[in-house]
């Protein structure tokens, strides 16, 4: 309970609270100033339309990125717009073509690049928001339709520019939740009397969402004008200590399984269990404390663990320690190591949040440049994909088809009073592959039916009109907000705020209330199971992709090796900035492996990779080898290795047994472990 209050107060100091007001703002106030002027309902929920629809492009970015983007979404929206509002009224054959040739192009762009998914689903929307239109004659459509995006575009702008800053450290305060998180997964790792596998595949999981939102504040700040502001150099370096923070927090597999061979039980585990716990609850009091929702913690609390461990390393130091004993102690020295550098890390995290420490350095501009993300559009991305091969192309074609099903189910029937309802919950809930969909369909019907008992009820009572527009706003604020935190409570918001408002103008009875929830109940059903069925049509199961994201993940981590190589050996290398980008690389590799094992469980068992074990044991092992190639490239940070005897020597060793093309040419050769990088950490660790 103490922590859904928690959750609950931290959501409206969060940025996804704020840009759910912020949205809902965009949206009602061109429709209340149309109001003012005594325009016919019909008419106000066409420019209602139209700045929804721009709101959808409305995404986390700087401001340049932001214009070009909702420019773009706003020049797309007025040619699909064109393209349908002049059709004859009524779902004939040509329309039910013509808007199936729209889901192809919407899912063919889909898996461009990930902004392109907020690009596709409002190309669909638009295209079937003018295909239904029977209010208005096709001018009048698209002027109020283009007036509520355009009124849209000006005010997100305005409020961006303004709050900038704000906005920016909203989302970089989300990092800290998402590391917090991170944290008190691996703290759970060193627990006895767990099932450590589990507690481990649930540790890289827990990076999904923190390596997402890591990238996304690089490319916000990065871009940035930092050099010039105080606040915003700031806030980079914030990020980079987060960034670090996180690299710290990355250890193998096999190190707790020694520790739990080793000292069962003892108060080793404890110590270390919560240090990660307390630093994993200090990030959440330091995030709450930057949204200026808590008091900063005067200090951190990290010293009696940090003595406590160091006494129980002093106690095994004297003893005579060799073979195995050796090792684990070496293990449990490392992890001490990491323990008190979290708690530096932390402790400057925490000297920034209240300024007491004078900024050392401003990044140069170039290097971090390196570490953002571009959405180039090439030619190849239609070439490569033109084949029935193609996952890309499997799904547009699927997507067309369970449109023109569902359009041409709308068009024979009679019983559905909304049937382009189907049309618009299918085009959310057709996803690339079939557990993605499982996902959304599961989501969609639990909301859909949650805020249609809700909304069933609230346009059968006798609330005046002001009542059931605030509602509305309310809906609509936390339709936005709750969209990436929780899916199901969104879609009840958003089940409740389109009940209202179609309906807003009528009297009606509990009865014909519940009547017109239940009509929109049926809808999303029928949409769900369209798009499961179709999901079959020509699939694209996780077992297609695994092979290719198994090899990727390889590669990045023998390329972690290259870097180290041009770095430390070759010295072509001037600092470790492509190495930092190549680790970053095979984190998101392993993680994206990661992923598409757990979507394969929601898969058919049929369908499914029957070596699933084997392939979660080599997932395993990457994560393992990840986390000692990030421990050593600490190592090598202030060490000239020309200096350490035979660590060339080793290192070509580790190098050709890494080699992914190895493997490939000679299959019967063992795959590279990670306990074979242990002789190179020991040569370089500190004695």
């Amino acid at each position: 309970m103490n922590h859904f209050i928690t959750a609950t107060y931290r959501f409206f100091f969060s940025s996804d609270f704020a840009m759910g007001v912020k949205m809902a703002l965009g949206i009602f106030i061109p429709v209340a100033i149309l109001y003012c002027f005594n325009i016919p309902l019909e008419i106000l929920m066409i420019a209602g339309y139209g700045s929804l629809t721009m709101s959808i492009a409305d995404q986390t970015g700087t401001l340049k990125h932001k214009r070009n983007e909702m420019f773009g979404t706003f020049i797309a929206i007025v040619i699909i717009t064109l393209l349908f509002i002049f059709q004859t009224p009524g779902l004939h054959l040509l329309k039910i073509l013509s808007l199936s040739a729209i889901s192809f192009v919407v899912a063919f762009i889909y898996a461009f690049r990930a902004k392109f998914i907020a690009l596709g689903f409002i190309v669909g929307f638009t295209a079937l928001l003018a295909a239904s239109n029977t209010a208005a004659t096709p001018f009048v459509y698209l002027g109020y339709f283009c007036f509520g995006a355009l009124f849209y575009f000006f005010f997100s702008m305005i409020v961006s520019k303004i709050f900038e800053i704000y906005i920016i450290r909203q989302n970089l305060s989300g990092i800290y939740f998402h590391l917090s998180h991170y944290l008190k997964a691996l703290s759970k790792c060193y627990r006895q009397n767990v099932d450590i596998e589990k507690e481990f595949k649930n540790f890289i999981n827990s990076q999904t969402e923190l390596l997402e939102e890591l990238q996304v504040m690089r490319d916000l700040l990065f871009r940035m004008d930092y050099e010039k502001d105080h606040r915003l150099n700031q806030m980079i370096n914030e990020l980079l200590l987060l960034i670090e923070t996180r690299e710290i927090a990355t250890i193998p597999l096999q190190d707790f399984v020694v520790i739990r061979e080793m000292y069962p039980n003892s108060d080793l585990q404890i110590f270390f269990r919560d240090s990660f716990l307390k630093a994993g609850n200090n990030l959440e009091e330091m995030g709450m404390y930057s949204l200026r929702a808590g008091d900063m913690l005067k200090r951190l609390g990290f010293k009696a663990e940090l003595r406590a461990i160091e006494y129980e390393l002093e106690l095994l130091r004297r003893q005579d320690l060799e073979g195995e004993s050796l090792e684990a102690y070496q293990i449990v020295a490392n992890h001490f190591r990491k323990v008190w550098s979290l708690s530096r890390n932390l402790e400057r995290v925490r000297s920034f949040l209240v300024d007491d420490i004078e900024l050392e350095e401003t990044f140069p501009r170039h290097k971090l440049k390196k570490f953002l993300s571009h959405s180039y559009w090439t030619n190849d991305y239609i070439t490569k994909n033109l084949t029935l091969k193609s996952p890309v192309m499997r799904f547009a074609i699927r997507s067309s088809m369970a449109m023109f099903f569902a359009l041409t189910l709308v068009s024979l029937t009679n019983f559905l009073s909304h049937g382009f309802w189907i049309a618009f919950t299918l085009l959310s809930l057709m996803r690339p592959g079939f557990s993605l969909t499982k996902e959304r369909s599961r989501n969609r019907i639990i909301g859909t039916i949650i805020g249609c008992l809700v909304g069933g009820l609230l346009i059968s009572m006798e609330i005046s009109t002001l009542g059931l527009l605030s509602i509305l706003f309310i809906s609509v604020i936390l339709n936005n907000g709750l969209i990436r935190i929780h899916n199901p409570l969104s879609v009840t918001f958003t089940t409740v705020y389109v009940l209202i408002l179609l309906n807003i103008s009528k009297d009606l009875s509990t009865m014909e209330g519940f009547s017109v929830s239940l009509e929109r109940i049926i809808d999303t059903l029928l949409a769900a199971v369209i798009a499961l069925g179709f999901s079959h049509i020509l699939p694209s199961w996780e077992r297609v992709n695994l092979p290719k994201l198994i090899q990727t993940a390889r590669e990045n981590l023998f390329n972690i090796v290259l870097e180290i190589e041009k770095w430390k050996i070759l010295k072509t290398n001037e600092d470790d900035a492509d190495l930092k980008l190549a680790l970053r690389t095979a984190q998101a590799s392993i993680v994206s492996l990661s992923n598409s094992l757990e979507r394969m469980k929601d898969e058919p068992e049929k369908s499914r990779q029957h070596n699933i074990s084997e392939i979660n044991d080599d997932l395993i092992e990457m994560q393992s080898v990840f986390s000692q190639l990030s421990y050593l490239t600490s190592l090598l940070e202030k060490l000239d290795t020309d200096q350490v005897e035979e660590f060339n020597e080793i290192f070509q060793v580790v190098k050709f047994r890494m080699n992914p093309e190895l493997h490939q040419k000679k299959s019967h050769i063992s795959r590279f472990m990670m306990l074979e990088l242990k002789p190179l950490i020991w040569l370089v660790e500190p004695k």
